[in-house]
């Protein structure tokens, strides 16, 4: 009369597990009525007893032996913890387990649907250096062989590097050695520089002083959202590899400059990374949170306090990063022979770039629309009547969009909305010392006589945002 089907009576079983503490203890995995904390008799579980204590609507009852306190207990338990929020499970079980749990839970508590499982996290298997596991291979790693040989938090590091989609994580031997000594630096720099006297503690905050602290709150407010959606690589990326990054930026500007670093803006990037990467390796994070004479348990701290990102101050950030990439390459090539070096800035467009920007901004609705392309390359034929700027329009009007959907429509401002000169200025020890040039001068593009003797080949590579080296 009935057909079973295997996978039922087992994809709602999460729901006994609220229970289960109650009627059946530890160590009972036969269900012993003796080492039953309540003395529950499995046998009077009845369809009954589950309907009052799983469905509303049901009433006690009337012929259990249970008594009735025990199962107002196991209704308020199940009512407590239920929904499940999070299912962790194989890629291999969606098909089956992991649907019937779907139908299952959706036919039991057809009425309730704020009881239906409210997430899953599926992944695939381990691999270990791009290989599959294999004794044959000798790459077989057993958990406890790996923490001995690497340490728990250098696992717990390359487990999070290993990978976040459905695909096959890879557990990299290389990256859990590495991570071994990256760890060890990064605690050993933290309590040096915050034990250095000649930090500076005024009130005045360089431009690099307030990029670090901007870059900190980016990374804050980033891993929160990737540990959340249990995306522990792009998590990982942003409190550890994006904090090193910003901070051996802000280090090396700094030397260079000859200035030295702020307190504040170390100290709030030290605690934020120790509290961030608390997740991931706990045990280098309680050292480090203890040795900088923080009180209690780093695990129990608050996530760090981060105000939004300053969208403007990140792009003045890559200007100089993006810039100094541009001076290094052009430097790279520079013929022999040079007397002078001089960066070319200018804060205005040629006028194909001004009318292509505006056809842009017309076009632009919180995004691009869908043929934008389309219309650009329609646009562009009948508006530009110089031919051999019809390309160079399609390339810009390609690249801006880029730049639009990375810092936003700030990137189709017709003007600089900050001070190029101003930027390269303040960095300018540090642009010399990072090419290792002796001199280097600056030339306004916008000032006809300053520029008078620039070749015209050499203005024609500069715009806003796009500063370039002159060698003469």
């Amino acid at each position: 009369q009935w057909v079973i089907e295997s996978l039922s009576d087992s994809t709602i079983y999460m729901a006994y597990y609220t229970i289960a503490h109650i009627l059946q203890g530890e160590n009972n995995l036969k269900g012993d009525l003796a080492l039953s904390p309540c003395k529950v008799d499995p046998a009077n579980l009845t369809d009954d007893v589950f309907n009052f204590i799983y469905r509303k609507g049901f009433s006690m009852p009337e012929s259990t032996k249970i008594a009735p306190d025990i199962l107002e207990r196991c209704k308020k338990e199940f009512r407590y913890w239920y929904p499940m929020d999070l299912r962790v499970s194989a890629k291999d079980l969606i098909p089956n387990h992991l649907t019937m749990a779907l139908y299952n839970h959706a036919a039991i508590w057809d009425d309730e649907p704020e009881l239906w499982p409210k997430g899953y996290y599926t992944n695939g298997h381990v691999l270990v250096d791009a290989a599959k596991m294999s004794k044959s291979k000798g790459n077989f790693l057993m958990m406890e062989e790996t923490i001995n040989t690497f340490s728990a938090d250098a696992t717990r590091f390359a487990c999070a590097d290993a990978g976040d989609s459905i695909e096959d994580a890879n557990f990299s031997r290389a990256t859990a050695d590495s991570a071994i000594l990256s760890l060890i630096n990064e605690e050993t720099w933290i309590m040096e520089v915050l034990a250095d006297e000649d930090l500076r503690s005024d009130t005045e905050m360089k431009f690099m002083d307030s990029v670090l602290i901007n870059e900190t709150n980016r990374a804050i407010i980033g891993s929160a959202n990737s540990f959340s959606n249990m995306q522990f690589r792009e998590g990982l990326q942003k409190c550890w590899y994006e904090m090193l990054l910003a901070r051996n930026n802000y280090r090396s500007w700094c030397v260079d400059s000859g200035v030295p670093m702020h307190e504040t803006v170390v100290k709030k990037w030290s605690e934020a990374i120790t509290i961030m990467m608390c997740p991931i390796c706990p045990h280098w994070s309680e050292k480090v949170w203890k040795a900088i004479g923080k009180d209690g348990f780093a695990v129990k701290a608050p996530w760090p306090v981060a105000e939004d990102e300053d969208k403007l101050l990140s792009r003045q950030a890559k200007y100089l990063s993006d810039s100094l990439d541009t001076f290094r390459k052009q430097t790279g090539k520079a013929k022999k022979g040079f007397t002078k070096v001089s960066i070319l800035v200018t804060d205005s467009y040629p006028e194909w770039k001004l009318n292509t920007l505006k056809w842009m901004q017309e076009k632009y609705d919180d995004g691009f629309p869908a043929d934008f392309m389309k219309q650009l390359k329609s646009w562009a034929s009948s508006s530009v009547s110089d031919k051999k700027f019809i390309k160079l329009t399609m390339q810009f009007a390609s690249f801006t969009k880029k730049d639009v959907e990375d810092i936003g429509p700030s990137a189709m401002d017709l003007s600089m909305p900050f001070d190029q000169g101003e930027i390269l200025s303040e960095s300018i020890n540090y642009i010399k010392s990072q090419l290792n040039l002796k001199d280097v001068g600056m030339i306004k593009l916008d000032d006809e006589e300053a520029s008078a003797s620039v070749p015209a080949r050499n203005k024609e590579m500069v715009a806003p945002g796009k500063s370039q080296m002159w060698f003469s």
